[in-house]
């Protein structure tokens, strides 16, 4: 497999999002504001944040920041070890304002598989060149320009579908399994409690 060198910005676009100011966040709403909560770095997946009770956005914003089912986003804070590089995806359109603190991947989509670029972004190659680029603060930031000047390896269009898709079919396998896994205390309780009224 033949592999090119190219810097990330020639093969995709990263953008910033929002300054939302804070008065119109909000309990409830129609709009969730997209924090660095919303990653799940560990599993390289998005996860709903359930950590602050005023996640929601009242205010106005540019319809530019609400973002689509299958975007793909990566954190520009690192307020966990680990977050700098992680990715995921949008569950769904209409419902996420991209927040300055979440940067938006775009590909070029003639030189980069979307699939196969959630996987680059967070590949240990561009985590570390994101780590050794970052502003040195008590909470370490990223930009999207540092993104766009990580060095890559990539393999031809054809070879980053197949790649793309195998991964992809992986890592939704492996979710169908967690989810089996998190409901399987909830089934041993329901047969126990069937168990008991047959004993009845």
């Amino acid at each position: 497999m033949e592999l090119k060198k190219y810097k990330l910005g020639e093969i995709l676009d990263v953008t910033r999002g929002a300054s939302l100011s804070g008065k119109f966040y909000a309990a409830k709403g129609e709009y969730v504001r997209l924090t660095c909560g919303n990653f799940d770095y560990q599993n390289n997946c998005f996860k709903e944040n359930k950590a602050k009770d005023n996640l929601y956005y009242i205010g106005d914003f540019k319809p530019d920041f609400l973002m689509k089912e299958g975007d793909i986003i990566t954190p520009l804070t690192e307020q966990a070890i680990g977050l700098l590089g992680s990715t995921a995806i949008i569950p769904e359109s209409g419902k996420y304002i991209q927040s300055q603190d979440v940067a938006k991947i775009v590909c070029k989509e003639h030189l980069l598989d979307k699939d196969f670029a959630f996987y680059l972004i967070s590949s240990n190659l561009v985590k570390q060149q994101l780590s050794a680029a970052a502003q040195q603060t008590k909470i370490r930031h990223t930009s999207p320009d540092k993104i766009k000047d990580c060095i890559v390896w990539i393999p031809e269009l054809e070879e980053q579908k197949r790649i793309g898709k195998l991964l992809r079919t992986i890592d939704l396998k492996i979710e169908l399994n967690r989810q089996l896994n998190q409901n399987l205390p909830t089934l041993d309780r329901s047969s126990e409690a069937v168990e008991v009224r047959r004993a009845a």
